[in-house]
């Protein structure tokens, strides 16, 4: 698979197999992300897996989900097999705003999933303070944001906007559907 086909096939998925993720291909992911675009290639990120069942547990309440969706959380056995915490490391960079590193991250690890066959769902409304505390983390690490991980058990396609809406939604047979605006209307001519 070419990049270009993996970002045009990348979507979210909210429902996973409830199949383990292998260790190695976890990792796989985090050194995608370590060689990401950083500014000024300061590298603050670090990286854990949540894996075990009872973290995976533990973790899953200070998660939210699909807010377009009526019922978009996934249910107990469709629930990601793994998560990987994007962590913003303060004693690199002391001021914080890890945003734009987490975002060039999460998005490398993204494309590497299509390609290996995992799903992803990059989550940013979580609850930071409890998972840093559920994880045990030093006062210098920050919970910048979570990438699930695992495999599909949905399907998610790219669909054409239309007047405007954004909200995604899900088919009678379960698939999310995804607007996107077309290119002619993101593409800005400059004379």
């Amino acid at each position: 698979m070419n990049v270009y086909d993996a970002i045009m096939n990348r979507r979210t998925i909210r429902k996973f197999e409830q199949k383990a993720v292998k260790r190695e291909d976890l990792t796989k992911l985090v050194d995608c992300a370590r060689v990401a675009a950083y500014g000024a290639n300061v590298q603050p990120l670090k990286f854990a897996f949540i894996d075990n069942k009872e973290t995976l547990s533990n973790i899953y309440p200070f998660t939210k989900w699909a807010g377009a969706l009526t019922d978009g959380a996934p249910k107990e056995n469709e629930r990601p097999a793994a998560y990987i915490a994007v962590l913003g490391d303060k004693n690199i960079k002391k001021n914080g705003g890890f945003e734009v590193e987490a975002g060039a991250a999460v998005t490398t690890m993204m494309l590497e999933a299509v390609e290996m066959g995992l799903a992803t769902c990059w989550l940013g409304a979580i609850m930071r303070d409890e998972i840093k505390r559920t994880l045990s983390l030093d006062e210098t690490l920050d919970v910048v944001y979570l990438l699930a991980v695992g495999y599909p058990m949905q399907k998610s396609r790219m669909v054409d906007m239309k007047n405007g809406e954004v909200k995604y939604f899900e088919s009678e047979d379960g698939t999310i559907n995804v607007p996107k605006r077309p290119l002619d209307e993101v593409l800005i001519e400059i004379k």
